[in-house]
């Protein structure tokens, strides 16, 4: 399953309600700051605020860890555990791209995240 899928089912999930009763946090909040966080980070690497630019991109990468980690739990969803590695592996492109102050390819590695989350959630998968 890929990326469009796995929010696709946390789309369905939420609005069925399903979701609030088996994680230890509010989905939907989750996601709406993670739309936040992407494009706090977007702003702060084009004001060359790497310091900025790195916490909120550290803390994208976690909360695709708590993802990862509610659907392994969850079970029988390993295409949803891999789609939340993948969102980590492009937090930690910035994150690496940061650390080398290298704003360019930090700046098109958000662009890229940035793309994949509207891409899949806000423009095919999120109710109006």
């Amino acid at each position: 399953m890929n990326k469009l899928r796995l929010l696709a089912i946390v789309g369905c999930l939420l609005m069925s309600g399903e979701l609030y009763a088996e994680a230890d946090f509010d989905f939907e909040e989750l996601m709406n700051d993670v739309e936040t966080k992407i494009q706090n980070v977007q702003n702060n690497i084009a004001a060359a605020d790497a310091a900025s630019a790195g916490q909120e991109t550290q803390e994208l990468l976690e909360a695709f860890k708590r993802v990862e980690g509610y659907f392994a739990k969850r079970g029988d969803a390993e295409d949803a555990v891999q789609n939340s590695k993948d969102y980590q592996a492009m937090a930690g492109k910035i994150l690496q791209a940061l650390q080398a102050q290298d704003l360019a390819t930090a700046g098109e590695a958000a662009n890229e995240f940035s793309k994949q989350c509207r891409g899949a959630c806000h423009d095919k998968y999120k109710p109006l």
